[in-house]
């Protein structure tokens, strides 16, 4: 089975792409811009094209070449690829694309074969049908240290919400660590293995606060991985990487859908021809 995965959020297609190729019969590929990918968390067999609309028309080539496509966050492709093609074509949504907002995608993924969202949150008002995929994590990569940190040290990432994560890492009287610069993904683990906290908030480019309970970002996953404690926006605290997020279990969850969608394209086939 040969797979094209169009777009990535948060590296998560070529995560999927790997994980897949791997466990199962199929050769995957992954299609973004090289805008998208600047701390490099695309690695596997990743095409990267310069500009937005050629990124688009080379999607669409592609994807003739492929025997399922998987859309992630750019649901315009919907409808051009169900016009052009007689193959499966699923939509995978990530987050604030449709937090709130499912109005703007349901005329284009009507003809989606599956619906997939990132976050389970994301399934209030979804389509009848939607699937949550939780997101897979490099459990390779994040593993945890021999070693313990400082016990009061925590540390997020600067997404708009620094003055929230602040008084947050007070409340459980922390010593908060803000990195705003931009780190490349590959050093990540060895950031994250100075500490033992991680505050999981942030705000989406709409101005709302994300996360809370035991939904995580990736970035708060993978501090989990790590075996961090990870801290929410309602000052709740979590540990340990739940097993639906270890990403054999997601590629093994996937593959059983891919082969059912393609089990009925195969069967529709036979009964018009």
């Amino acid at each position: 089975m040969k797979i094209l995965h169009i777009w990535s959020c948060a590296g998560v297609s070529c995560r999927i792409a790997k994980y897949m190729d791997m466990r199962h019969d199929t050769q995957s590929d992954v299609i973004i811009t090289e805008k998208w990918d600047k701390i490099g968390l695309n690695d596997y067999r990743t095409t990267r094209i310069k500009s937005k609309p050629m990124f688009g028309l080379r999607g669409l080539a592609m994807a003739k070449n492929y025997d399922l496509i998987h859309v992630h966050y750019h649901s315009i492709f919907i409808p051009f690829l169900k016009f052009l093609y007689e193959k499966p074509v699923i939509m995978h949504f990530h987050g604030s694309d449709v937090r709130g907002n499912w109005d703007a995608h349901l005329k284009r993924i009507k003809k989606a074969d599956r619906i997939f969202v990132a976050t389970i949150d994301n399934l209030k008002d979804s389509p009848k049908g939607t699937s949550w995929i939780p997101i897979p994590v490099n459990t390779v990569k994040f593993t945890p240290v021999s070693y313990v940190p400082k016990k009061n040290s925590a540390m997020t990432f600067s997404y708009e919400a620094d003055k929230e994560a602040q008084a947050i890492a007070d409340h459980h009287n922390l010593k908060l660590d803000i990195i705003k610069e931009k780190i490349p993904h590959s050093q990540v683990p060895q950031l994250m293995s100075k500490y033992r906290y991680y505050i999981d908030v942030k705000r989406d480019f709409k101005g709302r606060l994300l996360y809370e309970g035991s939904i995580h970002g990736t970035a708060g996953l993978e501090a989990l991985a790590m075996g961090l404690k990870v801290v929410s926006k309602d000052l709740s605290i979590m540990e340990g990487l739940p097993e639906v997020h270890r990403p054999e279990n997601v590629a093994d969850s996937l593959f059983k859908i891919y082969e059912e969608l393609m089990e009925d394209y195969i069967s529709e086939s036979s009964a018009c021809s």
